[in-house]
């Protein structure tokens, strides 16, 4: 088959070029004409797209996101969007704090983490969002969203007595997206997504049981945390709702 002759305007543009410290960008670059790939089957891929560097999705030809896909992602948006905004949008709870520490410099650090958690939570909340939106998804966004899964239950196992509770909410949400994510991504990310969840099991093993949970004062400390957490003795007067 011959090859397809591009148009005088396909050859200017791509010949047009800025010169950077990291060297030219077209403005065929620029445009977006690098994002190639495309996890919605079904596309038909144009013979300049297949000459592109792989990243993003090409036009759909009006198929859109799978079913399955789908689906998941409206699922992950009412599930998991009021936890990330809880997480990253969440007031400093002073009782709480107290009762773990006296010392205000632990309130800031745990604090902190408290939003720390909402960051990764809103990005992975985005991807999903302006994928619905623009009703197209690619394998990269596919490899963002598993990996993302794949860490929070890597982080989950790590410190599994504290963690446990969160596991209600993502072990199915990890099982969600390996399902609908893994005819997609990259055999390399498979790889990478199991080793951060067994990872997680070896430092379990490794740090936070030998250097935290085989301590003497750990099962007392956690009793009193959850008790006054979950608050089991309501009818006592110095109880505090969280």
């Amino acid at each position: 088959i011959p090859a397809l002759k591009p148009s005088s305007s396909t050859r200017e543009s791509s010949k047009a070029s800025f010169r950077t410290p990291l060297g030219p960008i077209t403005l065929r670059w620029l445009a977006g004409s690098h994002l190639s790939r495309c996890a919605t089957p079904g596309a038909a891929p144009s013979i300049e797209a297949l000459q592109q560097p792989v990243g993003r999705a090409i036009q759909t030809g009006g198929m859109g996101i799978p079913a399955l896909i789908k689906c998941f992602f409206v699922v992950e948006c009412v599930i998991f969007g009021p936890f990330a905004l809880h997480h990253y949008l969440a007031c400093a709870n002073t009782k709480q704090l107290e009762h773990l520490s006296s010392n205000r410099v632990a309130w800031l650090v745990l604090h902190s983490g408290e939003m720390l958690h909402g960051v990764g939570a809103l990005l992975v909340l985005f991807v999903v969002l302006n994928a619905l939106i623009i009703n197209e998804v690619s394998t990269i966004e596919l490899e963002i969203i598993l990996l993302a899964h794949s860490l929070w239950l890597g982080t989950i196992i790590a410190f599994w007595p504290l963690a446990k509770d969160a596991a209600i909410l993502h072990i199915p949400l990890w099982c969600g997206a390996a399902a609908v994510c893994f005819s997609y991504v990259e055999s390399w990310s498979l790889v990478l997504d199991a080793f951060v969840i067994v990872y997680g099991r070896v430092k379990y093993k490794s740090d936070v049981y030998p250097n935290i949970i085989s301590g003497g004062d750990y099962a007392a400390d956690m009793a009193r945390f959850r008790e006054f957490c979950l608050g089991h003795d309501r009818e006592d007067p110095k109880y505090t709702a969280v």
